[in-house]
This record gives C-alpha cells, sequence and structure tokens, in this order.
C-alpha cells in the first residue's frame, strides 16, 4: 500500500513525485494542481495516469485539465488505463486527435 501523497511540492527541486511529473512535462504549477487532485491516492497511480495521457499524444496541459474535469480517472487501475490507451491509439486516436 501507498501512503498519502502530500497535495503541496517539495521546496528542493527534484524530489519525490513533483519531480517526477516535471520530468514529465508538467510545469511547478501544474504539477502542484495535479498533486492536490486526490491527494489520498499512491503517487505511482497519479503518474501513470498522466504518462497514458502524455503517450496519447496531449500535451501536459490537455492533460491535466482532463484529470481536473474526470478525476476518476486517477482510480483506475493502471494496467486498465494502459489498455484502454493502446485501444485509442490502435483506433488512431492519438495525438491532436485523442486531444479534440
Amino acid at each position: 500500500r501507498c501512503l498519502p501523497a502530500a497535495p503541496r511540492l517539495c521546496p528542493r527541486r527534484g524530489c519525490g513525485e513533483a519531480a517526477g511529473l516535471r520530468a514529465m512535462g508538467f510545469s511547478e504549477e501544474q504539477a502542484r494542481r495535479l498533486l492536490g487532485l486526490q491527494p489520498q491516492l499512491c503517487p505511482q497511480r497519479r503518474e501513470a495516469a498522466a504518462a497514458q495521457l502524455l503517450l496519447l499524444g496531449l500535451s501536459a496541459a490537455a492533460a491535466l485539465d482532463l484529470l481536473e474535469r474526470s478525476p476518476a480517472l486517477l482510480r483506475f487501475p493502471t494496467e486498465r488505463l494502459r489498455e484502454r490507451a493502446e485501444l485509442l491509439r490502435r483506433l488512431g486516436l492519438a495525438g491532436g486527435r485523442a486531444a479534440r
């Protein structure tokens, strides 16, 4: 089991979940907003959901917007998200098409 994640960024750059989100392309403000979504979730789940959306070709801003509008996506099992993302890619809904 994972411990609850703190909804704020660590003051040191490059630590913890916030650094992982920044490495994925999220700005510090976007990472802060993403950390505030479902703060009780395991950090790996939040990163996995964001990563799958980014792999679909969404921008960090579009991925954050989608997660803010549908925070239930963060509770999806990682494997199920991966399967759904793969299905969308096979259907040709990657990149800009997925964002629309």
